[in-house]
């Protein structure tokens, strides 16, 4: 059997040769995006060399006098405390290591560096004795050395660029003030590392550690000895200090022995599932794509064999000898195609991942390639290959001999009814699973969806073509045959288009679903003002924003919080001035804020009547640890801690915060800053506060009646002596103690008539027209306008090195911070998810071409007949091109199709329920990606497949 099928093959060597490109193609899809998706995720070994480097066993910082909680790798955690002597903080963690231990102090803080005109901030830095081996590998330099001498240093590769740095360069740098900036060299340039450090600085060069240990610079302790275990982070997570450990990275606990996850087992079971959604995914809709794809390629060419079969049957062969011969052949040629295309997979990938990482990108950190999922990709592509020419195979054994050999068999649709039966069914079967979605909301029954989908798409193709003979007759002769021997011949034009339909609809479901990660991270970057407006955290207004800055005083005054030494009015000129060399026409707008005399605080009150949502209730988790909770199946109170509703964690778009002294970012304004600020709707806000309204930016937050309620508040006092007794006889007993502080206490309430503009920033809770705080009770309780910044409009957005420059030069003026509005960016997930879907595009093109190219051998005769009669080259071409031209319109704009459907089921199946409850999960079908490869993929196979099959004889 193997000698006639390896015979089977040398005879039709062009038509496997296809297939073995197919398979390939196929195999080394699913392989590359195996791989690079894999290689987009820090592995446990890249986390411990990014965080560790090649020798430390753990790395070690205090975080206050509390019990403190992490994950294994440190990435998250629960961190509270009061402060203490850095000698009393280091003697307590060697008492708590062994004997042997030895400990390397490095300091970690935030700097501020100017070159020339530019200047950086909020540069996070790590400064000690860097050349010791037991820091080999924390800083990877890329071009220089190590800093080694005081007032050397090594910059990432992002910030050398940035401020336009080479080795040997001299700049300044500061780590309080810019005012008192200290010279600095270059000495070397370091790989970006979003889990290191931006800034490496030889000792003493610019962190000043203060005489406790949240005051000044922060140590961070490199352990070496012994491997440190689970047992041993947690000791010291006892005794207030965070620690990440190499054992620990590398061999991670149960979910179940983490106290931070409240509920491991939960969080185990949420593992499993989404390792069991993503397997399904793969192997559904994966297996559906490939079967259809690999699946015409032995159905033309069974058909193409047919005469072979029939000599065989003709001299005895039985049917179960023509499908041995087939699937063995099968067989050979899967193998072959399978071992190239995990081969060119994983090379194709390993190329992407150095080029990223070359160029400095933190796209794919690591290149990971896991042996078991090729070993399973190879096997999965013979075993698909089989599976899909087993049919083929089974039909060619079934068919009369003399038939076969006279090559006159019927090629009309006959199983008309069942393939309509089908179409019903499986339709039928698709709209329930989606009622079913609906109904239960559970939504990974939707996996099955975009399988089905698809194949009731390509069964429905068939039905288009006797159209195609009827729009025949009214074209020229060459494409007249080609249409009507494309309609003629079903049984060659459907795999055809079912294989390039599979390509097509690889590539746009990539498309989709990596469209919509993006958009959905997107969507939790929320603007502070319209895209390019400047915003300035101003040092010398009041002593909360100063909190928030990089710098603890300003240029031009002893300290943040002290009036300038100008008037209001020529300060302001100044900044106006120089706002204008960078922004001409710009409008410069005063941010107020809301605070009150003495004890009392304002806050929003939401009707209590108001569930939380459930995603921000926390009640469960809660109750889990107190059992004194009074009520232990209720809900969260929506104005209580349990209601974890705050802006903050749903917002990515981190910067310094304007507040007050009160911690509140209740604005005052008459409706000049939200015009400035440009955010949708800003004109109907900016008309609410002239007419006495508070503008609120949650929709929560507005009572049924169309008020607002702002609560003047106070800290319940005995109950926090008594919480406080409470939580230091735990801590006396050694014990957790969750219970929440009492709820401050609502000793009066403003209510007045509200709108919401839906701002989701963090920045915002609040607008109040000043003429308010003039009513009672808001007046009994000396409200105060603290100036705590401004903005500068723009209708075009600077460059972050005119940034730089803008923030050097305002700098000198008392001016902190300065940042810009922007939309959501993203190099590291941008260039991944640009990479995957280009990669799928090529795919899907390479794809068409072969499955194209495969069913034009077919027509190898016919056109060898028309070259025999004389027919002009040119004619032949466009018999040619456009055969490919319809298959491939037919096959593209099916697989559009089906993959949108795919795309949008696989994302929104996989789509955290979190996200999801928020609103943030934002479906994006990429229209314009998708008509290019709809169009692009046709075109460009019928274009090369008019070049090539002209003559018949290849």
């Amino acid at each position: 059997m193997f000698r006639l099928a390896r015979r089977d093959i040398r005879r039709n060597l062009p038509r496997f040769v296809l297939a073995v490109l197919v398979i390939a193609i196929t195999v080394g899809a699913g392989t590359a995006v195996d791989v690079l998706w894999r290689s987009a995720e820090v592995s446990d070994a890249g986390y411990a060399q990014r965080t560790l480097g090649d020798s430390a066993a753990a790395r070690v910082q205090w975080w206050g006098d509390e019990v403190q909680q992490q994950t294994p790798r440190a990435d998250a955690g629960i961190t509270a405390g009061a402060d203490a002597p850095v000698t009393a903080v280091e003697t307590r963690l060697q008492d708590l290591l062994p004997s042997d231990t030895r400990l390397l102090k490095t300091h970690t803080g935030v700097v501020v560096l100017r070159s020339g005109a530019s200047l950086t901030d909020g540069m996070v830095a790590l400064q000690g004795p860097l050349t010791d081996p037991l820091l080999n590998g924390v800083i990877d330099i890329w071009q220089g050395r190590l800093p080694d001498t005081r007032g050397e240093v090594s910059v990432s590769r992002t910030v050398a660029e940035r401020l336009d740095l080479s080795v040997g360069d001299p700049f300044e740098g500061s780590a309080d003030s810019a005012d008192r900036m200290t010279s600095l060299t270059l000495v070397g340039i370091h790989e970006n590392n979003p889990l290191g450090f931006d800034i490496a600085l030889a000792e003493a060069s610019l962190l000043v550690e203060g005489s406790s240990y949240l005051d000044g610079a922060r140590p961070v302790w490199f352990v070496d000895g012994a491997p440190m275990g689970w047992s041993g982070v947690l000791a010291l997570n006892d005794a207030g200090f965070v620690t990440i450990s190499r054992d620990v990275v590398l061999d991670p606990p149960a979910a179940t022995d983490v106290p931070m996850y409240r509920d491991g087992a939960a969080v185990e079971a949420d593992a499993r599932l989404g390792v069991a959604i993503l397997v399904t995914v793969a192997v559904l809709v994966g297996g559906t794509l490939v079967a259809l794809l690999i699946g015409p390629v032995f159905a033309i060419g069974a058909r193409q064999s047919r005469r072979d079969y029939g000599l065989l049957a003709a001299q005895g062969a039985t049917g179960r000898d023509i499908v041995g011969v087939m699937l063995r052949s099968t067989f050979i040629v899967a193998v072959i195609g399978s071992v190239i295309g995990v081969l060119l997979g994983v090379t194709v990938a390993g190329v992407v991942v150095a080029v990223a990482q070359s160029a400095g990108s933190t796209a794919f950190p690591n290149l990971i390639v896991p042996g078991i999922d090729l070993v399973l990709l190879l096997a999965f592509g013979v075993f698909v290959a089989l599976v899909a020419a087993r049919g083929p195979a089974r039909r060619a054994a079934q068919e009369d001999p003399v038939a076969s050999l006279r090559d006159t068999a019927e090629v009309t649709d006959r199983e008309p009814r069942t393939r309509g039966v089908l179409i019903v069914v499986l339709s039928a079967l698709t709209i329930a699973l989606l009622v079913v979605t609906a109904v239960t909301g559970v939504r990974v029954w939707l996996l099955l969806v975009g399988p089905l989908a698809t194949i009731v798409l390509i069964l429905a193709v068939r039905g288009l073509l006797p159209v195609l003979s009827r729009i025949a007759r009214h074209t020229p002769t060459p494409e007249r045959i080609a249409i009507r021997d494309t309609a003629r011949r079903a049984d060659r034009t459907i795999p055809t288009i079912t294989g390039i339909a599979a390509a097509v609809a690889l590539a746009v479901a990539v498309s989709v679903v990596t469209a919509t990660q993006y958009a959905t991270a997107a969507a939790e970057w929320h603007p502070r003002a319209a895209t390019g407006t400047v915003m300035i955290y101003d040092g010398f207004y009041t002593d909360s924003s100063g909190s928030e800055n990089p710098f603890e005083t300003s240029s031009s005054e002893s300290s943040a919080g002290a009036e300038s030494t100008v008037t209001g009015a020529e300060q302001r000129a100044r900044i106006a001035n120089v706002l204008a060399e960078f922004l001409p026409g710009t409008e410069l707008i005063d941010v107020d804020m809301l605070s009150l005399n003495g004890d009392a605080f304002p806050r929003l009150l939401i009707d209590p009547d108001t569930e939380c949502p459930v995603w921000a209730d926390f009640t469960e988790e809660y109750n889990q640890y107190n059992a004194s909770s009074p009520d232990q199946d209720g809900r969260a109170d929506v104005n209580g801690m349990n209601c974890l509703i705050d802006k903050p964690l749903s917002d990515i778009n981190k910067q310094p915060t304007w507040d007050s002294t009160d911690h509140t970012n209740l604005v005052v304004d008459d409706g000049t800053l939200v015009t400035g600020l440009g955010l949708p709707g800003a004109e109907e806000a900016a008309q609410a506060l002239r007419s006495g309204q508070i503008v609120l930016t949650r929709p929560i937050d507005l009572w049924p009646d169309g008020t607002a309620h702002l609560g003047i508040m106070e800290d319940d006092h005995d109950g926090l002596t008594q919480w406080r007794e409470q939580l230091d006889q735990a801590r006396d007993r050694g014990e957790n103690f969750y219970e929440n502080p009492p709820e401050p206490i609502t000793i009066d309430t403003l209510i007045a008539d509200a709108i919401v503009m839906d701002w989701p920033s963090q920045q915002w809770a609040a607008f109040i027209p000043p003429e308010m705080l003039s009513e009672k009770p808001f007046s009994d309780h000396g409200p105060v306008v603290e100036r705590v910044g401004m903005i500068a409009t723009a209708t075009t957005v600077l460059a972050e090195t005119e940034v730089d420059e803008l923030r050097g030069r305002l700098l000198l003026l008392g001016v902190h911070h300065v940042a810009t509005a922007r939309d959501y960016v993203n190099a590291g997930l941008s260039t991944a998810l640009t990479t995957l879907t280009v990669s799928a595009a090529l795919i899907a093109l390479t794809a068409t071409i072969g499955t194209a190219r495969i069913a034009l051998t077919d027509m190898r005769r016919d056109l060898r007949v028309l070259r025999d009669v004389g027919a002009p080259r040119g004619s032949r071409r466009r018999i040619s091109g456009f055969t490919t031209l319809i298959v491939g319109v037919l096959g593209s704009v099916t697989g559009s199709l089906a993959g949108i459907i795919l795309g949008v089921t696989i994302a929104a199946s996989i789509a955290a329920d979190a996200v999801v409850e928020k609103g943030a999960w934002a479906l994006t079908v990429p229209w314009l990606p998708i008509l290019l490869i709809t169009i692009a993929t046709p075109l460009v196979a019928t274009v090369i497949m008019a070049l090539r099959d002209t003559n018949g004889d290849d």
